[in-house]
């Protein structure tokens, strides 16, 4: 029996939810008959054999699923294919698999045989002759082997990731940074290239704080800051992330006396290494709680002390600060 050769195929591409950044149709042909270097799909009238593609969500996995059968509904098998990364990691991957299948379409799967029921005894018979011995029945076919999924290594490139952004807003409050410890609202964005880490831009605006001499005298601190950040996964799935970040900050800090006989204004530039935790649960799509836990350590310990004949110490930043902050997070794309 002769081998089926170039079999043209009608094919259907179906994307479940959160699929709809897979291959199309459309690419996905140009892609198998880029490979075969012949005409390969056709409308279903002229097609002898029909393929199937479907692409699901599973988690934090994209799976594809290929489902190739004779134009009549015969199945010939199945072939399946997952990525935990982008769903265009699967493109080559899944061109290559369609392209084998369609090369070389395995045999149509043989039906079930219905169970052979007993013939019931005659009533009369005559004597029969002597039987010739029976032929010895053929084995049953084997069962066909249901194939194993393929999973691309994460390391494989996704073409068409895009760039993933987001804004979000959150409460924070530090110790060791200001006297006491001290509020702030945090407003920050997030990129997320294509096979790089996350990248966090971040601005605070603290509340005034306040160091006394004593009941009449003092300083009060106002400090407005900038970070960057670089926030590789620990874990990510549609529902739960976290990461670990570090960075560095640099702070705008003024300091004015009060209650003195000469009342001083400074202005200083301060820089820290951060480093923390992030964690993000997601509420409905595309808002995410975030909380963050940090420490920082300062390049320089700046220190501030009353003048005069009663000098005192009124603050000095600690060599390692605390932060936390908890917040909503919008994915914009």
């Amino acid at each position: 029996m002769l081998a089926e050769v170039a079999l043209l195929v009608a094919l259907s591409v179906q994307e479940g939810g959160g699929a709809e950044s897979c291959m199309d149709a459309e690419q996905l042909k140009r892609g198998v008959e880029k490979r075969l270097r012949r005409r390969v799909f056709v409308e279903p009238s002229e097609a002898s054999l029909k393929l199937l593609v479907v692409f699901s969500k599973h988690g934090a996995d994209t799976e594809a699923r290929i489902e190739i059968s004779s134009i009549d509904g015969t199945p010939r098998g199945t072939r399946s294919l997952v990525t935990s990364g982008h769903c265009s990691a699967l493109d080559d991957s899944l061109a290559l698999s369609v392209a084998l299948l369609v090369d070389q379409p395995p045999d149509p799967e043989p039906e079930a045989q219905p169970e052979a029921t007993a013939p019931s005894a005659p009533a009369m018979t005559a004597p029969a002759p002597p039987a010739s011995p029976a032929a010895p029945a053929s084995p049953p076919a084997p069962p066909r082997a249901v194939p194993t999924p393929i999973t691309i290594p994460p390391e494989v490139a996704a073409p068409r990731e895009p760039w993933r952004f987001s804004v979000g807003a959150s409460g924070l409050a530090a110790w060791g940074v200001l006297p006491g410890i001290v509020p702030a609202l945090a407003l920050y964005s997030k990129v997320v290239p294509p096979h790089f880490v996350p990248i966090l831009l971040e601005g605070e605006g603290f509340w005034p704080a306040t160091a006394e001499r004593d009941a009449h005298s003092g300083a009060r601190f106002k400090l407005f800051r900038a970070g960057l950040a670089l926030c590789p996964a620990l874990h990510e799935s549609a529902q739960v992330a976290a990461a670990v970040c570090v960075g560095q900050k640099v702070g705008w800090l003024k300091v004015d006396g009060y209650g003195f006989d000469q009342n001083l204004s400074e202005r200083r530039l301060n820089f820290s290494l951060t480093a923390g935790g992030e964690g993000r649960l997601r509420l409905f799509a595309p808002v995410s709680l975030r909380g963050y836990l940090g420490a920082e350590v300062p390049l320089a310990r700046d220190r501030f002390t009353s003048g005069g004949r009663n000098s005192s110490q009124l603050f000095e930043l600690s060599p390692v600060a605390i932060l936390g902050e908890i917040g909503l997070e919008a994915a914009l794309w």
